[in-house]
C-alpha cells in the first residue's frame, strides 16, 4: 500500500511540474522579443533599400557636372575617389553611361551597382 501511495504521488508530482513548466517554455518572452525585434529590424532594412530606389530624379547626381561634394554623396565615394571621377572627366570628356565609370581607376562594378540610382547622365 506503501508504495502504491508513493508512486501516486510521484506520478501526480512529475504531472503537475510538466504542467507548470510547458506554458512558461512555450511562451519564452525573451525569445519572443528577440524574434519581434530581428523581424523589425528586417523590416526597417527592407524599407531602407526601397526607399533609395525610389528615390526621385531630382535628387540624382549627374555624374558629368557634378562637384567632388556632390560626388562625395555617393555611397563608397569619398574625397580621393570623387577626385578621380573629375580627373577622368577632364581627361576624356563626358561620360556616355553610368557604367562607363567603371573605367574610373578604383571604381568597381559593385560601387556602380550600389549607386546606379542615385546617378544620372
Amino acid at each position: 500500500m506503501k508504495t502504491t501511495r508513493n508512486i501516486t504521488a510521484i506520478v501526480s508530482a512529475i504531472a503537475l511540474t510538466a504542467l507548470v513548466a510547458i506554458p512558461a517554455i512555450a511562451a519564452d518572452p525573451v525569445k519572443e522579443a528577440t524574434k519581434v525585434q530581428t523581424q523589425a529590424n528586417m523590416d526597417v532594412k527592407d524599407a531602407a533599400s526601397e526607399a533609395k530606389k525610389a528615390v526621385p530624379d531630382t535628387t540624382q547626381v549627374n555624374i558629368n557636372t557634378a562637384s567632388s561634394e556632390q560626388l562625395q554623396m555617393l555611397k563608397g565615394i569619398g574625397a580621393a575617389k570623387a577626385q578621380a571621377i573629375i580627373d577622368y572627366r577632364a581627361q576624356n570628356g563626358k561620360f556616355k553611361a553610368v557604367d562607363d565609370l567603371a573605367n574610373v581607376s578604383g571604381i568597381g562594378a559593385k560601387l556602380i551597382e550600389q549607386n546606379r540610382h542615385l546617378m544620372k547622365i
